[in-house]
């Protein structure tokens, strides 16, 4: 199914990082966790995942961000570091839809460094889920994206990620999603954690709509665990759709930061909790 593309924002659009694992502010916390907040033309504001905890909500709090006035959340995929903060955000008066993809709640485990399973689960349970199964326009201009093909030689984040405690049946994260934001300055691609990888999230976006050149790529690389020739390759394909700019944070990992920092012509920012980007 083609995704149609009926033009750009007139006024500028400000994302703002809620929580990272890397703070810019010594007033705002980090963890493990990521959550954004997209306010659009007209006082629309959209919320991208929720971090690990009530944390994205004490920084919104300090960047004078009303969370609860949001007219849904969307969310990357149903990982805890992104959803853990779901039951704190419901305490705070949201009352927006949430969209997911169908697996989103699917029992899932991560491998720890000592050999065992972590459960690394979405626990909340939220009444005014909406399914997407492929892709859906959130709001004009806003598209979640998910479904992902994962192309034959092409590099996905799956490492250490399994559907069972016994950490036999690996998870493909089926359920992984990325944002699309037709901004006035051009298209924005908005990742959570890029478990399909870029490339294979890039074509895709690609097949749907035709778009083949960004303006920006934010968010999540999952380049932490990644070896050099993975690297290389995110960074190939960030070449291919030349962005004037990206901005990699959470687990792109600073390793994989650093290599994207040397190895790219185009500006690479760092990410943090109270990052801000206006497009």
């Amino acid at each position: 199914m083609a995704i149609t593309i009926t033009g750009q924002y007139t006024k500028p659009c400000k994302i703002s990082v809620l929580c990272d694992n890397e703070s810019l502010s010594e007033n705002l916390g980090k963890e493990w966790g990521f959550s954004m907040s997209l306010e659009l033309p007209g006082e629309n504001i959209w919320l991208w995942d929720c971090s690990a905890s009530d944390l994205f909500l004490k920084n919104a709090d300090a960047m004078k961000i009303d969370v609860s006035k949001a007219k849904g959340l969307a969310l990357s995929h149903g990982h805890w570091d992104h959803t853990g903060g779901m039951d704190a955000l419901m305490e705070a008066d949201f009352m927006g839809p949430v969209y997911a993809h169908p697996d989103f709640a699917n029992k899932r485990y991560s491998k720890e460094d000592d050999g065992t399973a972590k459960e690394a689960s979405f626990k909340c349970d939220y009444p005014g889920t909406i399914i997407v199964r492929d892709d859906a326009e959130l709001d004009d201009g806003l598209f979640m994206i998910t479904e992902i093909p994962r192309r034959e030689g092409l590099f996905e984040a799956t490492k250490g990620l399994f559907m069972d405690e016994e950490l036999t049946q690996v998870d493909h994260v089926r359920d992984d999603a990325f944002m699309l934001l037709m901004s006035d300055s051009g298209p924005v691609v908005i990742l959570g954690c890029c478990h399909s990888g870029l490339a294979n999230s890039l074509y895709h976006m690609r097949e749907l709509t035709g778009i083949d050149s960004v303006h920006a790529i934010i968010g999540g690389l999952h380049l932490y665990i990644a070896d050099e020739d993975e690297c290389e390759h995110t960074a190939k394909v960030i070449e291919e759709f030349n962005p004037k700019m990206i901005s990699p944070g959470h687990c792109t990992g600073k390793d994989g930061y650093d290599f994207l920092k040397q190895r790219l012509s185009c500006e690479v920012v760092p990410m943090g909790s109270g990052s801000v980007y206006e497009f």
